[in-house]
């Protein structure tokens, strides 16, 4: 039997993740600088857990209809980023994929009369919201499967969650060992302005949600995450938190909370958190 491992909110902000800032620790403003340790703090976090497949959930990744859930067993491209081709450029990128994963996700999807789609195309572009995060911290050496999921626009925060509920159920039904990121910000009411963050009033919002997830309090963030996404204008409306917490709550599990890190990008707010399972606890 398989479980949902761990779990990681995650930041793709171009201010954090670009080669340069990982590897090299070149930033544009030392603001920037505990969000990038967090994120490489993280990705040991990510090396400690064993996982078998990562299944990854970007706001970048926007799809209007269906959600898409990619099978394709080779993810393998050169990504430029659309909204930052000035940061983000001719970063190559080379993961093996999980078809098996993604289409038992897109089975239970279907089962429950959600509208999504199976992507199995070598010519699917995946966005920098799931690539850079990946290559630059959470799997540098681009061996651990990916299936990547989309955020989609016609689904609304309980449709999200229980995209996250199927994925939790896909992981325990295999003989795997799965990690779900939710990559995303958190408040995102953007300004020009790369280093400047939320509001004070925002700020607060971001950090009442962290501390339920710290906590353990998934129940309760999951019943305040429609009013956190109509205060704090979370990114893609907070559809990548619902469907984590789906996932989370689907386990029944408790899991081992580190906050990494928390910074500004732009107006908006960055958490860094890893949920590590306690194995064989409720």
């Amino acid at each position: 039997m398989g479980s949902l491992a761990s779990v990681y909110l995650s930041s793709h902000t171009p201010r954090y993740c670009t080669l340069e800032a990982a590897v090299e620790g070149k930033l544009a403003s030392e603001v920037f600088r505990p969000v990038r340790d967090g994120l490489v703090a993280q990705g040991k976090e990510v090396g400690r857990a064993r996982l078998d497949v990562m299944v990854v959930n970007s706001c970048h990744l926007i799809t209007t209809f269906p959600t898409v859930v990619d099978g394709t067993p080779r993810h393998r491209g050169v990504l430029t980023a659309q909204e930052a081709p000035e940061i983000i450029h001719g970063v190559a990128y080379d993961y093996p994929g999980d078809y098996e994963l993604a289409a038992a996700i897109i089975a239970r999807g279907k089962a429950a009369g959600l509208q999504c789609v199976l992507a199995n195309d070598v010519h699917y572009p995946l966005d920098y919201g799931t690539v850079m995060p990946m290559v630059c911290y959470l799997d540098r050496a681009q061996a651990l499967p990916m299936v990547p999921v989309s955020v989609c626009l016609a689904a609304d925060l309980k449709e999200s969650f229980e995209w996250g509920r199927h994925i939790a159920r896909a992981a325990r039904e295999s003989d795997k060992r799965v990690g779900f990121v939710a990559s995303g910000s958190v408040s995102h009411k953007l300004v020009r302005g790369p280093d400047k963050g939320p509001k004070p009033v925002d700020e607060e919002l971001d950090h009442r949600l962290a501390k339920m997830l710290a906590a353990g309090e998934y129940g309760r963030a999951w019943e305040w995450l429609p009013e956190f996404a109509e205060a704090a204008e979370p990114e893609m409306g907070g559809r990548h938190l619902a469907m984590m917490l789906g996932a989370i709550l689907e386990t029944s599990q408790r899991f081992e909370a580190t906050v990494h890190a928390y910074g500004p990008s732009s107006g908006s707010g960055n958490y860094v958190i890893s949920l590590l399972a306690r194995e064989g606890r409720a």
